[in-house]
């Protein structure tokens, strides 16, 4: 007994010594507050450490109780060292937040390259929107993200219809069919759906918004020749939020947006929901409508299930029914008026289903699929025209992280059917496409300061046949200060008769394709860009340029001989368009002030047509974008924000739009916690084509329609209340 006693004395203080627990630690941005993968959590008094994973979590076992000293850093962020004192309580793991010390991004995990992995160590250049950009633009227009990629850097609006309000965007010149439009990844914007895509999806669920420039093919398939913009949707948060928007413009804009998220034990919610409302507006006085009359719902719920701590599954649906009608405006208002309107009705259906399963050594397994419905009739005078698409999407990849590799394979399945339900004077304008298509991508990390992407895609197209499309990019960091991108790769689009020129003309006298006498749009390009970023004393500063060319072959063109007799009649141009340009970025941040400058010079140039201008219809060769933001964190935010685009050719002769500034300002008063009142004008100086010149010419029944290439709306103010519970 005695010997028992003497052994429980000399031991107690090795058991207390050998008395372990684990360190939970959740680290985020301090200012955006999204998670922050790979931050380095080290011990270094126990020479132990780790690294968060994709959600900002990281968790070191083993460690002895009492008081440790814990270090965190990552690239981006200013290292930080917090004290903890072991055990931990019960409940949720300790939240850490570090703050950015350059005006870059870092830490944001992007999506749209599959591999998961920071933005700072992409090697392809990627622009990303993140969510306090999303937040102030959703203010200003609630309804869709025109007005969110307008003020993007390196990416041109071209108004497409007065009648119909529709936008299309171009990225590095090229026509708006030529860039693919993901959400969540999932492409289910193309085809006869991409008219109205882009005023269509209105943005208070986005968590941010990915822009890839240049050839993206090998990423997801067709349509990605000029590059994609992948919309990033918010998820379910353990704490639910609910947002409420409701905003007034000056011309007789009304919207109605709520959104929510929240999580509780293995099931998750968000919700969106929205009603927009457009008044008919006719801005100069010509009887024609500048602002369509607009009505448009839109619900997307999406339901996630987390039945293990390494697998989610998540199902969600979109529906949007939506009327447009402009036109002249006495016949608006009463029918049996003569006088040319149009008229659009649209409802799209989207679902998507995704599964995520971690299967052990950080290997990841997604399965996807999405069914698309988009329906519209379209009344152009006394021409109609009416169709039904129907697209699905599926696909299985497998993530495998192995050293300094970051591989993902894949395989995917995309059928994409057109069915024309108005008489079709010329003939059906019908297609059935599927394509099957296999990817390999590796991100290989060949040492601390180079990262090599290779890329290979091999997809089969039934119409059109077989697209190998290879891609490689690199990033090379032979300082802290500085970066370098070089990139290039290959791209295709299957022909429709779905584009800016055929949506302008409302479909009227379009010829349908004949796939035997027609080729797939094919490209090259290639991208490079370097990123400075330091101090100047107090002031942060971050200068990126960046370069591209791409080259489009067989690209799809209306016949010259029928053109004229009014008649689009498609065919291959037999020589190329390139694109080639240059684009600069410079951010400056004091403090609570940031400012950007930002320039692109865009050369894009046909050869096929000698009788014509060089220059490409609707590209700004000089295009300057300017924005100044001050904010206080919960309590104000100020902004003014300017972009120039420069003359460009109207494809009319050798007619050119002339150049012209679009300025704006927001303010906004944050009342904490649960609301906050913003006050926005757009279109300061009210800029407005017809201010150039006539838009339209002959009689009110059968008018002519010139090329728009400037806003019609001059300028808006808009009140906007947004309240968070």
């Amino acid at each position: 007994m005695r010997f028992l006693f003497l052994l429980a004395v000399l031991s107690g203080p090795a058991l207390a010594a050998l008395a372990q627990s684990p360190l939970r630690v959740l680290v985020r941005d301090e200012h955006t507050h999204m998670p922050l993968p790979g931050v380095t959590v080290a011990i270094p008094a126990l020479q132990t450490g780790t690294t968060t994973d994709g959600n900002g979590l990281a968790s070191l076992p083993n460690i002895p109780t009492g008081s440790v000293d814990v270090q965190f850093s990552s690239l981006g962020y200013e290292p930080a060292t917090r004290t903890f004192v072991l055990p931990q309580p019960d409940g949720p793991p300790a939240l850490i937040e570090l703050e950015p010390n350059s005006l870059e991004l870092q830490g944001v995990v992007v999506e749209a390259t599959r591999t998961g992995s920071r933005i700072e160590d992409v090697p392809v250049r990627i622009d990303v929107i993140d969510e306090e950009e999303v937040h102030e633009e959703s203010s200003m227009r609630p309804a869709n993200i025109a007005m969110l990629l307008t003020e993007a850097t390196g990416i041109q609006p071209q108004f497409t219809s007065a009648n119909s309000g529709s936008v299309a965007f171009r990225i590095q010149g090229l026509d708006g069919r030529y860039t693919q439009i993901l959400k969540d990844g999932f492409p289910l914007f193309g085809g006869f759906s991409q008219g109205l895509s882009l005023v269509q999806i209105p943005p208070l669920d986005l968590r941010q918004v990915e822009v890839v420039k240049g050839a993206s093919s090998a990423l997801y398939g067709g349509d990605a020749i000029a590059g994609l913009v992948n919309l990033v949707s918010k998820t379910p948060t353990e704490t639910p939020v609910l947002n409420v928007l409701l905003n007034q413009t000056s011309k007789g804009g009304r919207d109605l947006t709520a959104f929510y998220t929240g999580r509780r034990a293995r099931l998750g919610l968000t919700l969106l929901a929205t009603q927009n409302t457009q008044e008919a507006r006719d801005v100069s006085g010509d009887g024609f409508t500048d602002l369509p009359e607009v009505q448009a719902t839109t619900v997307t719920p999406r339901l996630y299930y987390y039945a293990t701590d390494s697998t989610t599954l998540a199902a969600g649906l979109t529906a949007t029914v939506e009327t447009r009608a402009g036109g002249y405006l006495p016949a608006l208002d009463a029918p049996t008026t003569p006088g040319y309107t149009e008229r659009n009705r649209s409802e799209r259906y989207n679902s998507q289903l995704r599964f995520d399963s971690h299967l052990g050594r950080s290997r990841l397994l997604t399965l996807k699929n999405s069914v698309s419905s988009f329906t519209r009739r379209l009344q152009a005078g006394g021409s109609f025209f009416a169709g039904h698409q129907l697209s699905t999407y599926s696909e299985a990849s497998l993530l495998v992280p192995a050293g300094r590799h970051r591989a993902v394979a894949g395989a995917n399945l995309l059928t994409d059917n057109f069915r024309e339900t108005s008489v079709a004077i010329l003939g059906p304008r019908d297609y059935h496409y599927q394509t099957v298509g296999l990817f390999l991508q590796d991100d290989w990390q060949v040492g601390e300061d180079l990262t090599v992407q290779a890329g290979l895609r091999t997809d089969y197209q039934q119409a059109y046949g077989l697209f190998v499309l290879p891609r490689v990019a690199a990033l090379y960091k032979p300082a802290s200060w500085l970066s370098v991108r070089v990139g290039g790769g290959f791209g295709y689009k299957a022909p429709t008769v779905f584009s800016s020129a055929t949506e302008q003309r409302a479909y009227v006298n379009v010829r349908p394709l004949d796939p035997t006498r027609l080729r797939a749009e094919t490209s090259r390009g290639l991208n490079a860009d370097f990123t400075l970023r330091g101090r100047l004393d107090e002031v942060g500063i971050s200068f990126n340029q960046a370069f591209f060319l791409t080259e489009l072959s067989h690209s799809l063109i209306p016949d010259p001989a029928q053109y004229v007799q009014g008649i689009t009649d498609f065919v291959n141009a037999p020589t190329p368009i390139r694109a080639r340009g240059l684009e600069s970025n410079l951010r400056l941040r004091l403090d609570e002030l940031q400012v950007l400058v930002a320039y692109t010079l865009t050369d894009t140039r046909q050869t096929y047509d000698a009788a014509q201008p060089a220059a490409l219809p609707f590209v700004s060769r000089h295009r300057l974008v300017l924005t100044t933001t001050y904010e206080v964190e919960q309590h104000f935010r100020v902004a003014l924000e300017g972009f120039y685009n420069g003359p460009q050719y109207l494809g009319e002769g050798d007619r050119q739009g002339r150049g012209f500034w679009v300025c704006g300002a927001l303010a906004e008063k944050i009342f904490a916690p649960h609301f906050s009142l913003v006050l926005n004008a757009e279109n300061l100086l009210d800029v407005r084509q017809t201010r150039f010149e006539q838009v339209l010419t002959g009689p009110v029944t059968q008018p002519t329609f010139h090329p728009l290439y400037a806003p019609l709306d001059g300028f808006v103010g808009n009140l906007a209340l947004k309240i968070t519970l």
